[in-house]
């Protein structure tokens, strides 16, 4: 459109400002959702460095016993940890393997709920008993 004077009027359509709402708003929600991903996985990483070091301790006392005594004696198979009000629920146990005498599997699941998430560690180690001769 041209003036009385023969200057352009210079304005914005409508279209362009659509556009420019779409390329804003997408750029807002992927920028929260990153935001909120990475608090997901901050509390991920702050819960599992807090007890995954008493679950192992554990792990490696059962490792001890059965290797020490063919049998846990001490080391609880099942255990509720815990931390800033949050239950993680740790749960033991082990078998003989096979034909050899003395070996054994020992697993280990640590759990807790995040959210509507249920969040699972898992371990396996072995122990072999060995006869001490006298």
């Amino acid at each position: 459109m041209m003036s009385g004077t023969g200057n352009r009027k210079k304005a914005f359509t409508l279209i362009e400002i659509m556009v420019t709402t779409v390329v804003v708003s997408l750029t807002a929600v992927l920028v929260y959702e990153t935001y909120f991903r990475s608090l997901d996985l901050l509390n991920y990483c702050y819960d599992y460095f807090g007890v995954v070091s008493r679950a192992e301790e554990r792990m490696w006392q059962a490792q001890n016993e059965l290797t020490r005594f063919n049998t846990l004696m001490e080391t609880p198979t099942n255990e509720v940890l815990t931390l800033d009000n949050k239950s993680f629920v740790w749960a033991l146990s082990y078998s003989g393997i096979g034909d050899i005498y003395g070996l054994y599997r020992i697993d280990s699941a640590l759990s807790w709920q995040e959210g509507r998430k249920k969040m699972v560690i898992s371990r396996t180690a072995y122990a072999l008993y060995s006869e001490e001769k006298k």
